[in-house]
């Protein structure tokens, strides 16, 4: 418990615990989510089914109705399988259907063994005739149209339409997708030649995959708890993100890193377990609960980041982040000028970058291109991301730039003491050089979390501060992300001073509750 202090604040963040059913509430907790497997399985002609035995059936509700089973002595390959066929107008079990598929193909027809629903199979054959099927089956025949995937390398070829759902036979009802393995169902959302692997896996599953492929598993408990919550909700507001690839979901930091079964950890497990089914609301609804790695001991306002002014994601100083979160980058004015040229700006020849918004903690807000004959204003994330070519992006906004701009990073302490504890030091010039050495007071004690709803201690300073010295731009900075709601290093830091996942998700998000 060293270094904490309960304040009325942070205990008067409302924990609605409550015992009422999800139902209640003003949103649902889905039981289950499609995740597109994008990382491993994204518009591929053909991906690789790691078990030896495979289940075929369907989603029923939030489970699974098996409706048959074929098995491989190695691995089964999928790949997208659209068009006509000619299908025996016979219904039976999966055993009867790859029996008569392999008796079929005696006669040198393209036979599929072909799973319909429920428990109902037929026989499916490519590129033949009514009456030749028909002859060979001994039953009728007709024409239909399919839009599926073909899997093979069992004792017969198969044929599972797109609304169908597998799932692995072996350890946990796992399944290996290109060498990935996954918990749950596996589909594939079909696009014509190409398909894209989707798993359907409980909401909680998910979340044994997501939370150690976003923070260090060595993380404090409470730490991956706040984590957990975060990413559930987080979660819950992007299940809209791709409906029309024919998921909720997908597994890249587009909507939150997903690594499936590989990648769980015991103590990343208990903390999902811990806060089963909780949220973080905002009046009554789930909260998009955005978070990065460090925000360098200030995190950062929404509309400064994005477009639009968010209630819970306001700036707020930090107690303090784990670990050294500095970095430098250096960026020559030759290589400024290569860049404007390459990027089509018609300003000329670079000569300074300018320093126009600075805000409390020390962010740049607004940076000025200086050239011979013109100037380049970068505001929001294109100030992180503008030098991308030249020096790599910049890992955050909190920087200075030879010495110039906020407070250093460089300091013992760092943003957090000279920020949160003593004061910005203003470093300016112009009509506002008369700040120059004078602090500006943050009204928020280091040791003490806030919610700052009201966010008077947060200002964003219009300044012009000119950078350039020796032909030259060295970024120092902390932090790494766009520094909006939850920093995980700083999340780390609060647990480690003994603050609770609640009273950390409190401090990030202002005015939430936690409610499940």
């Amino acid at each position: 418990m060293k270094g904490k202090k309960k304040i009325a604040s942070i205990l008067a963040c409302a924990m609605l615990l409550s015992a009422a059913p999800v139902e209640a509430m003003a949103y649902t907790v889905p039981d289950t989510v499609r995740v597109g497997l994008e990382s491993v399985c994204k518009n591929v002609a053909s991906a690789s089914i790691g078990v030896w035995e495979l289940q075929i059936g369907m989603q029923k509700g939030d489970g699974f109705q098996r409706g048959g089973v074929i098995t491989s002595s190695g691995l089964f390959t999928a790949r997208p399988a659209v068009g006509d066929y000619i299908a025996v107008d016979k219904t039976m079990d999966c055993t009867d259907a790859l029996d008569m598929a392999k008796d079929m193909k005696k006669s040198g027809l393209d036979t599929y063994a072909a799973y319909l629903s429920g428990g109902d199979w037929t026989v499916y054959v490519k590129d033949a005739s009514v009456s030749a099927v028909e002859a060979a089956a001994d039953e009728n025949a007709s024409r239909v149209s399919f839009e599926g995937v073909a899997i093979t390398g069992g004792e017969a070829p198969v044929l599972v339409p797109e609304n169908a759902v597998m799932m692995g036979g072996n350890v946990a009802d796992t399944f290996k997708l290109n060498s990935m393995p996954y918990r749950g169902m596996l589909t594939f959302s079909v696009n014509g030649s190409s398909m894209t692997g989707v798993n359907i896996i409980g909401l909680e599953e998910y979340l044994y995959g997501v939370v150690p492929s976003e923070m260090p598993k060595s993380y404090d408990a409470e730490a991956l708890k706040a984590q957990a919550v975060a990413a559930r909700t987080y979660a819950m507001t992007k299940l809209g993100a791709h409906t029309g690839s024919g998921y909720q979901l997908c597994d890249t930091t587009a909507c939150q890193v997903y690594k499936g079964y590989s990648n769980e950890a015991d103590a990343t497990t208990a903390a999902v377990d811990a806060t089963a089914g909780e949220v973080a609301c905002y009046n009554g609804s789930p909260i998009e609960a955005v978070f990065s790695a460090s925000t360098g001991g200030y995190t950062e306002s929404s509309e400064n980041v994005w477009n639009t002014a968010v209630p819970y994601l306001r700036a707020v100083s930090e107690p303090g982040e784990y670990g050294d979160n500095s970095w430098t980058k250096t960026l020559t004015l030759d290589e400024l000028t290569a860049l404007l040229q390459a990027k089509g700006e018609n300003i000329g020849t670079a000569k300074d970058i300018v320093i126009t918004k600075l805000s409390t903690g020390g962010r740049g807000q607004a940076l000025q291109i200086v050239g011979t004959s013109g100037t380049k204003t970068l505001t929001k994330e294109a100030i992180r991301t503008y030098f991308s070519s030249a020096c790599g992006t910049l890992p955050s906004k909190m920087f200075t730039i030879n010495g110039k701009g906020g407070t250093s990073t460089s300091a013992k302490g760092g943003l957090l003491s000279a920020a949160a504890r003593q004061g910005i030091v203003a470093k300016t010039e112009g009509a506002l050089s008369y700040l120059n050495g004078k602090k500006l007071s943050v009204d928020v004690d280091a040791a003490q979390p806030a919610q700052n709803t009201d966010n008077e201690a947060y200002t964003v300073y219009n300044v012009s501060i000119s950078t350039v010295a020796n032909g030259k731009f060295v970024f120092s900075g902390s932090g790494s992300g766009h520094g909006v709601g939850l920093s995980q290093k700083g999340a780390q830091g609060m647990a480690q001073m003994g603050y609770d996942y609640k009273e950390i998700l409190c401090h990030y998000y202002t005015g939430i509750t936690i409610e499940g």
